[in-house]
């Protein structure tokens, strides 16, 4: 059976796709950062340096799997092109909020 989708029901599936691949990346750079904090501590040893690296590899994979959920959701949901009336809208508003 051939699914068909609105623009408005494709449009919120890919902010939600979106919405997840944020959380995905947030995720990343929170387990990065603690990954990170464990160098500062004064008498870093060999276990802590270990745990450290591990913590590492895990945010390396989870930014691996957030780029390519990114990608199969760029395949799956590709931007909808704006019109040319939209685009100019869009960009008025832009100005008058900076």
């Amino acid at each position: 059976m051939k699914e068909c989708s609105t623009p408005a029901q494709i449009k919120a599936c890919r902010a939600l796709a979106l919405e997840r691949n944020r959380q995905l990346f947030e995720n990343a750079h929170a387990l990065n950062r603690a990954a990170n904090e464990m160098l500062e501590t004064d008498n870093l040893d060999f276990e802590q340096f270990e745990r450290y690296r591990a913590m590492r590899k895990r945010a390396d994979l989870m930014f691996e799997d957030a780029i390519d959920h990114l990608c199969v959701l760029n395949e799956d949901f590709p931007p909808i092109p704006m019109s040319s009336h939209n685009s100019v809208q869009l960009r008025r508003e832009l100005e008058t909020t900076a």
